[in-house]
């Protein structure tokens, strides 16, 4: 039965950060092609980060039958620590201001337990 959880949160954190390189992907491409302001490139990574964690956290809270919007909020944390540590390890400044991480961070969060109340009453 361990079997099932590790692979389900295997899984959501793989397709969440998989989401997110696309959307990276699609913003680097019109950056490049377009002159895209910086508030829209602002507002695209917050927008991945929401929907790459509602993604990951519908996936993991599948696996689990009860409190599904915890097993979201958790893997919206899970999301953003590694996103931290990804971030810190490649630059340190990023993130480093308290005004950077809480926005980020409540949006992980919340965007991943919405994808867990999302699979709410569902088998």
């Amino acid at each position: 039965m361990k079997k099932n959880y590790v692979l389900a949160w295997g899984k959501g954190i793989f397709f969440a950060y998989l989401l997110s390189a696309v959307f990276v992907f699609l913003l680097s491409f019109l950056m490049y092609r377009y002159d895209v302001s910086d508030g829209l490139v602002r507002g695209g990574i917050l927008t991945a980060y929401v929907l790459s964690c509602f993604l990951g956290g519908a996936i993991v809270s599948r696996a689990y039958p009860a409190r599904r919007f915890l097993w979201g909020f958790l893997t919206g944390m899970v999301y953003f620590v590694i996103l931290w540590i990804v971030s810190m390890a490649g630059n340190r400044t990023v993130f480093s201001g308290f005004p950077g991480i809480i926005p980020t961070m409540v949006l992980c969060v919340l965007g991943g337990m919405l994808g867990g109340m999302f699979q709410a009453g569902k088998e």
